[in-house]
């Protein structure tokens, strides 16, 4: 338990280190917020240092099972620490509060607050980019390695310990890449003429694929079709593997083995944005330009689980069935998108298929392997994920129902839940109440599905199954 702590002092450091920042911009805004912000802070860091100082002198060996417990730990713990500063900012009750604490470091956009300070809202930006980080960190370092849910393990084979994993390596590796595409995608935005806070807002949801905006970001992308298309390649970035970043910053694309899904990926947001687009210019009476780029920006929001709409009132021209069908989908193995992933659904395709033309001609001999919808226990592992995906779907849908005024709401609440895209559910013009107003229950089911939704889902049971076996 000691290996698995450590990782959560490092994590409460950061998140105190970062609560520094809404501090200064409440206090150079004068809304009074300054003081939680900076209690926040102080908290974060002095629990830092106590897990710190007693773990000190341990040598970390993580095994799977403490591997997985400490990114449990990790999703749980800090969207509770982040919950004062946003109870107080935004007016929240507690519950409600944590639940927004944990759409934002989830990265999924359910949100019960529509105006707020400054403070807040970069607040809520800077939780839901370190939970993007922290998404792309855990699927290469533990979830991976552990074999949860099929995804491509590209680390060296050493039994059940992940300390053949050099996750400061990993950390290196991955975070200059992502804390580049932020500042690029700040300095784009802001050459574009807007302003710092709306960049930078704008940025940490395109980087994370999260769903949080101010309302004067969500302007912008209403009144203004610049930054639609300065976000859209920004998008498809955060969609796609890193492993496949890392191959193309290197130039050394044609050994990325992510190659295949990458290109099927953008092959189908080119595709699906073209039908939307098409939608969107007969719903509307748009311009073609305006509903070509409309069509390609929700395409990609969506693959990449972001959710952010290009104006009020998109998701309502579209068929409720097929935004559904798409979040659930979601973008590519080892990205920051939530979702079932295009790995899993090309590797059940491909595997399908075989098994198809071993009824037709039985004594046909065929390669297998994981990239192409191979046998053996990481298949298994694929088909155990899409079950256990559409089986945490449905316990959402249950739980959230009786405190939605309509079935189709529940549909939408729980694939906007499952997938971490939120404003799916937000911006339905529907008139659907929030999340945070449901009954307590189902607040909490609420939270959990999308911190399952973070561990790939089947990692929570995982979790669930050690501690109730080892107690």
């Amino acid at each position: 338990m000691i290996n698995a702590v450590r990782p959560l002092a490092s994590a409460l450091a950061a998140t105190g280190l970062m609560a520094l920042v809404p501090a200064a911009v409440a206090g150079r805004g004068g809304t009074g917020h300054a003081p939680i912000f900076l209690a926040t802070a102080a908290f974060c860091i002095f629990l830092a240092g106590a897990l710190r100082f007693t773990t000190e002198g341990s040598h970390l060996r993580l095994r799977q099972a403490q591997g997985l417990a400490g990114l449990t730990l990790l999703w749980l713990v800090l969207p509770l620490a982040a919950t004062p500063a946003i109870s107080v900012a935004a007016g929240l009750p507690p519950l409600a509060a944590w639940l927004e604490a944990v759409s934002a470091f989830t990265t999924t956009g359910v949100t019960a607050v529509h105006n707020g300070p400054r403070s807040l809202y970069v607040w809520l930006a800077l939780l839901q980019w370190s939970g993007g980080l922290l998404t792309i960190v855990s699927a290469v370092t533990v979830l991976a390695p552990a074999g949860l849910g099929g995804l491509p393990d590209r680390t060296p084979k050493g039994g059940t310990l992940l300390d053949v994993v050099d996750v400061r390596g990993v950390v290196r590796e991955i975070a200059p890449l992502y804390v580049l595409l932020t500042l690029a995608a700040v300095l784009v935005l802001m050459v574009g003429g807007h302003s710092l806070y709306v960049s930078f807002t704008l940025a940490t949801a395109v980087a994370s694929t999260g769903g949080h905006l101010p309302p004067e970001a969500q302007l912008a992308l209403t009144l203004e079709s610049t930054p639609k298309w300065l976000m859209l390649p920004f998008l498809l970035w955060a969609a796609t593997s890193v492993r496949w970043h890392r191959a193309l910053v290197t130039r050394r694309i044609n050994a990325a083995p992510e190659q295949k899904e990458s290109v099927v990926l953008l092959l189908y947001w080119l595709a699906l944005g073209l039908v939307f687009g098409v939608i969107l210019f007969n719903h509307a009476d748009s311009p073609v330009v305006d509903a070509l780029r409309d069509g390609l920006f929700t395409a990609a929001s969506l693959i990449s689980t972001s959710g952010i709409g290009p104006h009020d009132g998109t998701y309502a021209s579209l068929p409720m069935g097929v935004i559904i069908a798409v979040v659930l989908l979601g973008g590519g193995a080892l990205s920051a998108a939530g979702g079932l992933k295009m790995l899993r659904l090309r590797a059940m395709l491909l595997r399908a298929r075989g098994d198809l033309l071993r009824l037709v001609y039985p004594n046909l001999v065929q390669p297998a392997a994981l990239e192409e919808g191979g046998v053996g226990s990481a298949m298994r592992g694929v088909w155990v994920g899409a079950a256990t995906l559409f089986a945490v779907y449905g316990a959402c849908i249950i739980a959230l129902a009786p405190g939605l005024p309509s079935f189709d709401a529940a549909l939408t609440a729980g694939a906007a839940i499952i997938s971490n895209t939120g404003p799916i559910y937000d911006a339905s013009g529907a008139g659907w109440p929030p999340l945070a107003t449901l009954p307590a229950g189902s607040v909490v089911v609420a939270g959990l599905g999308m911190i399952a939704g973070r561990l790939e889902i089947i990692g929570l049971f995982v979790m669930a199954h050690l501690a109730v076996w080892r107690t």
